[in-house]
């Protein structure tokens, strides 16, 4: 499984998706767009108006958040991840340091955190941040310095508060969830493994003949809309519910399935964007996975090339479920 940058916009204009395309990532839909290099994903950043850093650096801080958000970790935690890489590496993805350490926290492995060639990837280095940080009991209520600290047993555990004005600068210039409308929030995500095809490309004809859907421990589902479940499952998103008994859609043929990002009221912050991402990875795997539509946040994507545009929700009214604004809903063919 290979890696390819995804990049989300929560704006004015709705879900937008790029495609990483011969080492460019082109973003498009909305009415909007981006480009953004692989090597940097800079460009939104020096946009933003964060001084200080440069274009290398800003990737490895979208990185960090990026796997952050996708971990479902608070905003705090992104911060307390920043000031930490702000110190032990500059930011930097560094092949060696102190002894053994590498990459952006200049994690050891002989301390256990991985191979070198692991913790120079900086989307793997930072979950293992992440992995620590929530082993600390009450981390969220602690200043910045002593959490990062208790994450790595630093000679210097004063060192990292002065950088704390910094990342939450970058946070707050480079997460959606603040609000703002950047160009672009890349998120390392594996492609989907590809559903079976027929030998001329087709699609198979399936049935709902597996019983019970997993998911709902009732009804069916058909065996691709099991496989889209099993990938985005191991893409790190949350278990959905596919089968429902309805007059009407995909749920009761076993052919769809909700993914909720809160537990029922409108996402917002890093349910937002934990959805943006979702819908991002779902487009990009659209062909792999069989994909027909998909609806989140008032839009919805259709595989007919007309890309993402305005839903219209024929429940009306401002009801979330009505809308998508609380789940990702996935229809395949």
């Amino acid at each position: 499984m290979h890696k390819m940058i995804i990049g989300v916009v929560a704006g004015l204009t709705g879900v937008l998706v790029l495609t990483a395309v011969a080492g460019t990532a082109l973003l498009s839909g909305g009415g909007a767009g981006c480009v953004v290099p692989l090597a940097s994903a800079a460009s939104g950043s020096e946009r933003a108006g964060v001084s200080g850093w440069d274009s290398d650096q800003l990737a490895n801080a979208r990185t960090i958040i990026a796997v952050g958000t996708q971990r479902g970790v608070p905003a705090r935690g992104w911060v307390i991840a920043l000031a930490t890489a702000m110190q032990e590496s500059g930011l930097r993805n560094l092949t060696g340091g102190d002894r053994d350490s590498v990459g952006l926290f200049q994690q050891r492995p002989s301390q256990g955190w991985g191979t070198p060639a692991q913790l120079h990837d900086p989307a793997y280095a930072a979950g293992k941040f992440y992995d620590r940080l929530a082993t600390v009991a009450g981390w969220q209520g602690m200043p910045l310095t002593e959490a990062a600290q208790a994450v790595q047993r630093s000679a210097y555990p004063d060192a990292y508060a002065k950088w704390e004005d910094d990342a939450v600068a970058i946070v707050q210039q480079q997460s959606p969830a603040s609000g703002s409308t950047l160009g672009c929030l890349p998120a390392m995500i594996g492609d989907a493994e590809p559903a079976p095809r027929n030998t001329d490309g087709s699609w198979p004809e399936e049935s709902c003949v597996i019983r019970p859907d997993p998911t709902t421990g009732t009804g069916c589902v058909t065996p691709r809309l099991l496989h889209l479940v099993q990938q985005a499952t191991a893409a790190g998103f949350p278990k959905p519910s596919c089968y429902r008994v309805d007059d009407h859609g995909e749920h009761p043929q076993g052919r769809a399935c909700d993914w909720m990002m809160t537990a029922g009221g409108e996402a917002s912050g890093t349910q937002k964007l934990r959805g943006d991402t979702m819908a991002a990875w779902t487009v990009a795997n659209a062909d792999r996975l069989a994909i027909r539509y998909v609806i989140w946040f008032r839009m919805i994507w259709t595989d007919d090339g007309r890309g993402w545009h305005a839903y219209h929700n024929p429940v009306g009214g401002d009801d979330p479920s009505g809308w998508h604004t609380n789940h990702v809903h996935i229809s395949i063919h």
